[in-house]
């Protein structure tokens, strides 16, 4: 896969709405060509939206209990581990256990090793946005409660706390030559998470407000469900979700790929 392929967006997110038309998956599409092939591995899918804060008002979501994190990422300067289909992200969860996870995402591009499939390791999942969906694979470590904060604070390396198991998927499905010391930090991020369930909606959605260092602001909402019941469950939040007024923003970026356009934009400064 060509680095074209993972290029990040060139503009920040709008809140003007999405005016694609509404099929079968509501405001999503449903999985296709080498997604499609993936989608009996994966476990679950998670539906996402980008939407803007003040359309999302009459859901009232504030309202619930916040719990608040700060995410990390990790790459080269010149995102190599990203242009490679490779994610590794790094959370600080407060006064809960903290984890780190590393991603191959598209999982299509790359060839699973022998040893990660016997263990029966890598969690599996089809992200949808609106517009575009993709499934990944996730090896997910967790760790101890103020492990990040310690480290970060200490000025050591975040990327000593991948796990063995991560750093071997690092070496088979990573760019040749990569050490962890060609790591650097891009965050952190401060994000706000929100769960509720909508009246009319028999799923808890969570929403996860994003908030970057020159003020801007990314809000997501999210559920998941097994891959049998997304068609279903995509069509009813769409509805829910319309009838409070709230459709996609005009660009639907990922977090990660927010995170790392701010980010690189910093390193280029």
């Amino acid at each position: 896969m060509s680095a074209k392929d993972h290029a990040l967006p060139r503009t920040r997110p709008g809140n003007r709405p999405h005016t694609k038309n509404i099929g079968k998956w509501g405001y999503w599409v449903p999985p296709e060509g080498r997604t499609l092939k993936l989608a009996d591995q994966a476990e679950r899918v998670e539906l996402k939206v980008v939407s803007s804060e003040r359309q999302c008002r009459s859901l009232e979501i504030e309202r619930g209990r916040a719990q608040t994190r700060r995410v990390f990422f990790l790459d080269t300067p010149g995102l190599a581990l990203y242009r490679h289909g490779l994610v590794v992200r790094v959370r600080d969860l407060g006064d809960r256990p903290d984890d780190t996870v590393v991603k191959l995402r598209p999982m299509g591009s790359h060839t699973v090793p022998k040893w990660l499939r016997r263990k029966n390791a890598l969690e599996v999942e089809i992200d949808a946005m609106p517009g575009q969906r993709v499934c990944s694979g996730s090896l997910k470590v967790r760790l101890g409660r103020g492990v990040v904060a310690r480290t970060w604070d200490s000025g050591r390396p975040l990327a000593k706390l991948l796990a063995q198991p991560q750093r071997r998927l690092l070496a088979a499905c990573g760019p040749d030559g990569l050490s962890l010391g060609d790591l650097v930090v891009f965050g952190p991020v401060e994000v706000r998470k929100y769960k509720f369930q909508p009246a009319g909606f028999d799923r808890r959605l969570c929403a996860e407000k994003w908030a970057f260092p020159d003020d801007s602001t990314v809000l997501e909402l999210s559920t998941r469900c097994p891959v049998g019941e997304a068609p279903e469950v995509a069509t009813r939040l769409t509805a829910i979700l319309s009838a409070h007024g709230v459709s996609p923003s005009e660009e639907q970026a990922t977090k990660t790929e927010m995170t790392l356009r701010y980010s690189t934009a910093d390193w280029a400064a």
